[in-house]
Parts: structure tokens; C-alpha cells; sequence
């Protein structure tokens, strides 16, 4: 759309930067499904206290359209898919990140407050074989098939963790892993299905207290800093925070964060621990719709034991 009007476009010059495009009068628009992952994190200065070890420096953030939804207005049932072909976006900028050493994470495992890495049983990949076959191997959300060297991943649609596995001690697998509960995506539009989860966690809590704070101490807008938490990061192995900023090559606001530390996780504990809401709310943890009942509590834990109380 644009300036209230729906076009359609008939062709796209990548390279050249061309639309060609035709209003048309439909009852449907068009969502991307677009997903971004953190390819490279260097550090330029480290630091480290009470099992968190902070950094800031460059980083690389990769960003993919794969595909896209036309969704019928009013009623935003899903009419059908299509795939994109478009290369992906590299941004290089700055940024500063939290790792939570092995010892840490082992203590917010075993309190609850984190969730392990899943083992999803000994019937995982015949599940998973059956589910891509059932789905024929294409992502059900946004249709795109599988590309060399970007395969399909099959999503538990109720978290895993959920049933609460324990492996020798009860066979709870078998309740995760049946095919109603699963769905094949590709790995864009499994990363988002994944960061909503990550928002019913501790970890995504804490990221969202980080995302309203360091606005207020950095003096910018809230759209000039992206904000990502992953429990277990394919770069660290460790539950990691990253704040980059979202212009290339950074102004500075990553260094003035790593500065600031020891003042952003005291002012996030009394954020969370002042907030009057009880289950969250989008000035502390997050909304209540888009968080677990218990983020808040779990989150303000996380801050606790991080800060030594």
C-alpha cells in the first residue's frame, strides 16, 4: 500500500532498485514473513561479574525475506502463499551483548527459572520425517520449500518443555511429539514462532526490561536498537542478550552501554520489582497477552541472582 492505495507489482529490479507497479482493488494484503539471525558478534572490550560476561563490539546481523501470507482484510483469514526470492541483508553495526556463563545458567536451570536445551526423544527424527512428508516439505506458514543449504525445521507448536521430559525417568516425549503438535517452517518463520516463545521466558523478559531502559539512558528512540535473546546461541553455546543498533557501523551507543552496566541491571531489578502491574505489563516485562503468567516473576528471580541478592 501506499498513501491508501493497494498496487500490485509486477516486477522487481533488485540491482536497480525498481518497482514496477499497478493499483489494483483487492480485499486481501500481503504479510512477509521476514526473520533475522546474529551471524557474527566481535568483541572489542570484555568484562565480566557474576557469571555474566559483557562485551561490546562489532556485530553482524543477517536479515531474509523467504515468503509471504495474502490475508483477506477484516476477516485476516489466510488465503494462500507465495515464495520470495530476494538475497539477504547484512547489516554491519555495533552492539553489546550478555552471556551467561555455564555456572550461571546451570543455577537458572536448576531453580526453574531457565529451561534446558531440548532432548526431544527417542522418536524425534522418525516424527520429524513423517511431519515433513505430511506437509510436503514445504513451511506452512509462508510456503517456501527447501533450499540447498537452508533446510525445513519442525516447530513444536506447544513448547517442548511443556511436558516436562525427564529422559529415564517418564516417556512424556510421546505427548510432545505427537503430529498435531507439530508443524514444519522454514528456518525464518522459525525464528519468529521461536522468539514468541522466548517471550514467555525469564530470558525474553529480561531482554524486554533491557529494550525500555536503554532508550532512557542512551537519549535516543526506541527504534534506533533492536534487542534479541536466545537461550542457547549457535555463536556463544549460552542464553545470550544482544542489543545492536540498526544503523550501519553504529554511533556509539553500544560502548556507552557496556559503560553503563552496572548501572542498567540495578535500575532493571527496581524496574520490574517497582512495576505495580501483577503479571506484567508493556512498561516492565511485556503485555500480558504476549507473555507467560509468570515471566514477571521468573524475570525479577533472573535479575536477582544475576546481581548477587
Amino acid at each position: 500500500m501506499h498513501q491508501a492505495h493497494t498496487y500490485l507489482v509486477d516486477a522487481l529490479d533488485w540491482d536497480g532498485r525498481i518497482a514496477a507497479v499497478r493499483p489494483v482493488e483487492v480485499d486481501y494484503y500481503t504479510r512477509a514473513s521476514v526473520g533475522s539471525r546474529i551471524q557474527e558478534l566481535l568483541p572489542e572490550e570484555e568484562a565480566a561479574a557474576g557469571g555474566l560476561q559483557r562485551a561490546y563490539g562489532d556485530v553482524t546481523v543477517v536479515t531474509k525475506a523467504t515468503g509471504y501470507r495474502k490475508i483477506k482484510r477484516y476477516s485476516h483469514e489466510t488465503l494462500g502463499y507465495g515464495e520470495i526470492d530476494l538475497p539477504e541483508l547484512i547489516l554491519h553495526t555495533s552492539g553489546y551483548w550478555l552471556i551467561f556463563s555455564e555456572t550461571l545458567a546451570e543455577t537458572l536451570y536448576d531453580a526453574g527459572i531457565l529451561a534446558r536445551p531440548n532432548d526431544y526423544g527417542p522418536n524425534w527424527q522418525a516424527v520429524r520425517r513423517q511431519v515433513l512428508a505430511r506437509d510436503n516439505q514445504r513451511c506452512r506458514t509462508c510456503g517456501a520449500e527447501a533450499k540447498p543449504g537452508q533446510g525445513l525445521h519442525v516447530h513444536h507448536i506447544r513448547p517442548f518443555r511443556d511436558f516436562h521430559y525427564v529422559p529415564g525417568q517418564n516417556e512424556n516425549y510421546r505427548q510432545a511429539n505427537q503430529l498435531e503438535n507439530l508443524v514444519t517452517l522454514c528456518p525464518s518463520c522459525h525464528r519468529q514462532a521461536e522468539a514468541g516463545q522466548r517471550a514467555r521466558s525469564a530470558l525474553g523478559g529480561f531482554a524486554y526490561v533491557l529494550r525500555n531502559l536503554a532508550p532512557l539512558y542512551l537519549m535516543c528512540d526506541p527504534g534506533d536498537i533492536e534487542v534479541t535473546a536466545e537461550s542457547r546461541s549457535p555463536l556463544t553455546q549460552a542464553p545470550t542478550i544482544v542489543i545492536y543498533e540498526r544503523v550501519a557501523a553504529g554511533v556509539g551507543f553500544s560502548q556507552r552501554l557496556f559503560a553503563l552496566h552496572d548501572q542498567l541491571l540495578p535500575a532493571a531489578l527496581e524496574l520490574v520489582a517497582g512495576c505495580r502491574c501483577r503479571d506484567g505489563c508493556p512498561a516492565c516485562v511485556g503485555p500480558p497477552g504476549e507473555i507467560g503468567p509468570n515471566t514477571k516473576a521468573v524475570t525479577r528471580q533472573l535479575l536477582k541472582i544475576v546481581m548477587g541478592e
